[in-house]
Protein backbone atom coordinates (compact mmCIF):
# COMPACT_ATOMS: atom_id res chain seq x y z
CA UNK A 1 0.00 0.00 0.00
CA UNK A 2 1.26 3.60 -0.98
CA UNK A 3 0.50 5.83 1.91
CA UNK A 4 -1.17 8.87 0.10
CA UNK A 5 -1.28 12.31 1.51
CA UNK A 6 -4.84 13.11 3.04
CA UNK A 7 -6.35 16.23 1.27
CA UNK A 8 -7.39 18.86 3.39
CA UNK A 9 -10.00 19.48 5.03
CA UNK A 10 -12.34 22.82 3.60
CA UNK A 11 -12.69 25.22 6.67
CA UNK A 12 -15.79 25.80 8.54
CA UNK A 13 -17.64 29.03 7.99
CA UNK A 14 -18.07 31.12 11.66
CA UNK A 15 -21.70 30.80 11.92
CA UNK A 16 -20.92 26.83 10.79
CA UNK A 17 -18.24 26.94 13.49
CA UNK A 18 -20.32 28.60 16.31
CA UNK A 19 -23.42 26.31 15.92
CA UNK A 20 -21.22 23.04 16.43
CA UNK A 21 -19.39 24.90 19.38
CA UNK A 22 -22.84 25.78 20.72
CA UNK A 23 -24.52 22.51 20.37
CA UNK A 24 -21.31 20.74 21.86
CA UNK A 25 -21.67 22.46 24.72
CA UNK A 26 -25.22 22.23 24.83
CA UNK A 27 -25.04 18.37 24.76
CA UNK A 28 -21.97 18.46 27.20
CA UNK A 29 -23.69 20.19 29.84
CA UNK A 30 -26.79 18.10 29.16
CA UNK A 31 -24.11 15.03 29.91
CA UNK A 32 -22.86 16.94 33.01
CA UNK A 33 -26.30 16.85 34.29
CA UNK A 34 -27.00 13.32 33.26
CA UNK A 35 -24.19 12.43 35.61
CA UNK A 36 -26.17 13.75 38.88
CA UNK A 37 -29.69 13.04 37.51
CA UNK A 38 -30.97 9.40 37.66
CA UNK A 39 -32.58 8.31 34.79
CA UNK A 40 -30.85 10.66 32.22
CA UNK A 41 -28.09 9.26 29.83
CA UNK A 42 -24.34 10.66 30.17
CA UNK A 43 -22.69 8.43 27.53
CA UNK A 44 -24.93 9.38 24.61
CA UNK A 45 -24.69 13.22 25.16
CA UNK A 46 -21.06 12.88 25.27
CA UNK A 47 -20.73 11.38 22.29
CA UNK A 48 -22.57 14.07 20.57
CA UNK A 49 -20.40 16.97 22.01
CA UNK A 50 -17.27 14.71 20.95
CA UNK A 51 -18.45 14.75 17.36
CA UNK A 52 -19.11 18.53 17.59
CA UNK A 53 -15.63 19.01 18.95
CA UNK A 54 -14.02 17.24 17.01
CA UNK A 55 -14.95 19.44 14.18
CA UNK A 56 -14.15 22.70 15.85
CA UNK A 57 -11.85 21.98 18.50
CA UNK A 58 -10.32 18.88 18.91
CA UNK A 59 -7.93 19.59 21.65
CA UNK A 60 -10.98 20.13 23.81
CA UNK A 61 -12.20 16.52 23.38
CA UNK A 62 -9.01 14.82 24.95
CA UNK A 63 -10.46 15.25 28.45
CA UNK A 64 -13.32 13.71 27.70
CA UNK A 65 -11.99 10.71 26.37
CA UNK A 66 -9.52 10.39 29.61
CA UNK A 67 -13.21 10.32 31.45
CA UNK A 68 -12.52 6.84 33.18
CA UNK A 69 -16.51 6.04 32.91
CA UNK A 70 -17.31 7.19 29.87
CA UNK A 71 -13.94 7.85 28.11
CA UNK A 72 -13.81 3.59 27.01
CA UNK A 73 -17.94 3.58 25.44
CA UNK A 74 -16.40 7.40 23.42
CA UNK A 75 -13.39 6.08 21.86
CA UNK A 76 -15.54 2.57 20.80
CA UNK A 77 -17.94 4.56 18.91
CA UNK A 78 -15.45 6.42 17.72
CA UNK A 79 -13.40 3.49 16.28
CA UNK A 80 -16.70 2.30 15.03
CA UNK A 81 -16.62 1.33 11.34
CA UNK A 82 -19.07 3.63 9.67
CA UNK A 83 -17.15 6.68 11.38
CA UNK A 84 -13.95 5.68 10.15
CA UNK A 85 -12.98 2.72 11.85
CA UNK A 86 -10.72 -0.05 10.10
CA UNK A 87 -11.81 -3.52 9.29
CA UNK A 88 -10.92 -6.08 11.88
CA UNK A 89 -7.13 -7.42 11.24
CA UNK A 90 -7.58 -11.95 11.16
Amino acid sequence: MTDTPRPRRKRLSRPVHWALDGLGAALFATGAVGVVTPGLPTTVFWIGAVMCFLKTRPHAVRPLLRTPIVGPAIRWYLRWRPFGGSKKRR
